[in-house]
């Protein structure tokens, strides 16, 4: 969501070099980010399947001084739509579903489901309105909601545009997606999920449960405000299902691009097809001319994620932060530069103003 749910980050061209892997580099701007207090999470980088960076810095939970470990748990927001178009993507290749199908099939009562396809809600080119922009969104979204209130809301707004007219994202596609799977499976969204990728890929920090559990390593998310963190409203993650309520760590994600690009999951022509411009799950995200990156970011409340994978290196990286106290722009452009072996000036930060002292 853009302010609220799944807003993404700037992105810069890199030339990713696991050979040359600067580690102590990329410790060092770590080391910067948690003395002078400017961002809270946890970085994964993988190589041919295996990692060959990790690393977590800050506070898990503020308040409890709970400190922050490769094992804390974050809200992915979007990120959670590669994982369940992946599921899509499966049910189509056993015959259950197709990209063609209507969503009149399904929920004819929402606005021109006889013209909207699989692939349209894939592809964000449905023209349904996206529920997060509905009046009053952030007093709704603190509480519990059952189906029948979320299509409610999504029913009170007409369509944007025809269908397959333009692409506009919206998270409402990937949450009517989530019931038709639980539709199709006769299973909630939390069991498919197990049965079809977290068991298969051993993800064990990877799941969906609407309530949080600060016991089980789940993470929560923050501000920077007059140098101090705040927590801001969460949405209940009743809500987002499948369009953002996946909670992971970067370890899990990397494992899932893996799996994923290496035909774990699904075949090669539905990996081919969910590639393909204008992306189903996955987008591609420009960089040098002999680069290519691709994957999805997602924010959720104050959580920021990235998850990416570069198929001419065979390597892929994900983060996830739950407080960032300084220009977003600026800390994924020193994570990426140090990835990509290119020259990089570290942050000249302001201990005034920091936070270290509080």
């Amino acid at each position: 969501m853009k302010t609220i749910l799944f807003c993404g980050f700037f992105f810069i061209a890199i030339s990713l070099k696991a050979q040359e892997f600067q580690t102590k580099k990329m410790d060092s701007l770590f080391f910067l980010l948690e003395k002078y207090d400017k961002a809270m999470g946890s970085l994964s980088v993988y190589h041919k399947g295996e990692r060959i960076y990790q690393k977590a810095i800050g506070y898990s939970d503020v308040d409890e001084k709970i400190k922050a470990t490769v094992n804390t748990k974050y809200r992915i927001g979007s990120l959670s739509k590669m994982f369940t178009a992946t599921l899509v993507m499966q049910l189509i290749e056993e015959g259950k579903l197709s990209l063609e199908t209507k969503l009149s099939k399904f929920y004819p009562e929402l606005p021109n489901s006889d013209q909207i396809t699989i692939q349209h809600l894939l592809q964000h080119t449905s023209g349904i309105y996206d529920i997060i922009k509905t009046q009053n969104f952030k007093e709704w979204m603190v509480e519990k909601r059952s189906k029948d209130e979320l299509l409610s809301k999504i029913k009170e707004n007409s369509s944007l545009f025809s269908p397959g007219e333009k692409r506009d994202y919206s998270n409402t596609n990937y949450i009517i997606l989530t019931f038709i799977l639980e539709d199709i499976e006769n299973k909630d969204f939390a069991k498919i999920l197990e049965k079809r990728i977290l068991k298969p890929l051993k993800l064990r920090n990877t799941y969906y449960w609407e309530k949080p559990d600060p016991k089980n390593l789940e993470s929560s998310s923050y501000e920077k405000k007059d140098s101090v963190w705040e927590k801001p409203s969460h949405i209940h993650l009743s809500i987002p299902r499948g369009a953002g309520g996946i909670i992971s760590t970067p370890e899990d994600l990397n494992k899932f691009i893996n799996g994923l690009f290496d035909g774990k999951l699904v075949n090669e022509n539905s990996l081919a097809i969910m590639k393909k411009q204008p992306g189903i799950g996955m987008y591609p995200i420009p960089f040098l001319k002999e680069e290519e990156m691709i994957g999805h970011t997602g924010g959720m409340d104050a959580f920021r994620s990235l998850l990416v994978y570069l198929p001419k290196q065979d390597m892929s990286l994900a983060f996830s932060f739950n407080g960032v106290g300084y220009s977003s722009k600026e800390l994924l452009e020193g994570i990426l530069k140090i990835v990509s072996n290119k020259e990089y000036d570290f942050p000249q930060f302001d201990s005034v103003n920091s936070g270290e002292n509080r």
